[in-house]
């Protein structure tokens, strides 16, 4: 049996997002002053990131408000997909950015430079702070929501970096090898390309209407099967609107027609509290109803 996901409303979500956003521009501003003053990539580097950080929270923030329209004729699921859309987006930034840590990593190996560490782990701790306490508050809507995922991953990778900025400038300042600057960016970049691939990858997969990773369609058959009345099933499809909101079609054979509204019933309760799959749509085909069918007609 599939645990329902404990979904938080889009609504709480929505205002969560707003303090987020100005939290993340905040802290932009900050490093990027800081960086630019202490001479340090690791601190831009992790500006950089603030500012996809800003970006995603950004686009995460519209695409819960537009996925809170209702549906209507055009759009007859309503706007959920707006959320995938979003984390694919956001997926991309976190492969760009991390390709352009890696390329200043590597002209910073070249041409190594003089770093004032003091004010760089004073400036990296504020951002640290701040960034610690968006992940906490993200946290408990991740595994719900993959546009907050993305928006997650973001936040996260960036309070990791930040911690790895702590970490590079006290040694700076212990050890005054300025080298540790480029080696922590470059682990900052494997950090974020390591979680937006799958992410993307993911994203995808709900854009192509692939079945979910979690959902095993043998197992929807064999649950089907075992309903009273049900002989078979057959053509059976699941997809994904949302990252939380699954869809399925299938043709299902029964023994009598007498009983469809039952069996139906029965089939959307099994979907639902197994497999967290509430929108439906089922075909019954009665294969004794079509034989009777047939040797009537033969008859006349």
């Amino acid at each position: 049996m599939y645990p329902i996901l404990n979904v938080i409303p889009r609504e709480t979500l929505e205002k969560d997002f707003r303090i987020f956003v100005l939290l993340s521009a905040s802290i932009f501003l900050l490093e990027v002053a800081g960086g630019l003053l202490t001479n340090s990539l690791a601190l831009l580097s992790d500006s950089f990131h603030v500012l996809t950080d800003f970006v995603s929270l950004l686009l995460a923030y519209f695409s819960i408000h537009i996925a809170r329209r209702e549906a209507n004729k055009r759009f007859t699921f309503g706007y959920y997909r707006a959320e995938i859309i979003s984390a694919a987006v956001n997926g991309a930034l976190l492969i760009f950015i991390a390709s352009y840590i890696f390329y200043s990593a590597y002209l910073r190996f070249l041409h190594p430079a003089s770093i004032r560490s003091g004010e760089m782990l004073i400036v990296s701790t504020i951002g640290l702070a701040a960034n610690a306490y968006v992940a906490v508050r993200m946290q408990s809507s991740v595994k719900g929501n993959l546009n907050v995922r993305g928006a997650y991953i973001h936040v996260l990778s960036d309070t990791l970096s930040s911690i790895g900025v702590v970490i590079g400038g006290v040694i700076i300042a212990v050890t005054g090898i300025t080298l540790i600057d480029p080696v922590i960016s470059v682990m900052i970049g494997c950090f974020i390309l390591s979680n937006s691939l799958p992410l993307v990858k993911e994203s995808l997969l709900i854009l192509m209407e692939g079945s979910p990773k979690e959902i095993d369609i043998k197992n929807i058959e064999k649950d089907i099967k075992k309903i009273d009345g049900v002989k078979g099933a057959h053509d059976v499809h699941v997809w994904s609107i949302s990252s939380d909101i699954y869809a399925l079609s299938a043709h299902v054979i029964v023994d009598s027609t007498a009983e469809i509204n039952r069996i139906v019933s029965d089939i959307n309760k099994m979907l639902k509290e197994r497999y967290n799959i509430a929108h439906t749509t089922i075909q019954c085909e009665c294969e004794r109803c079509v034989n009777e069918k047939e040797i009537k007609d033969m008859r006349d």
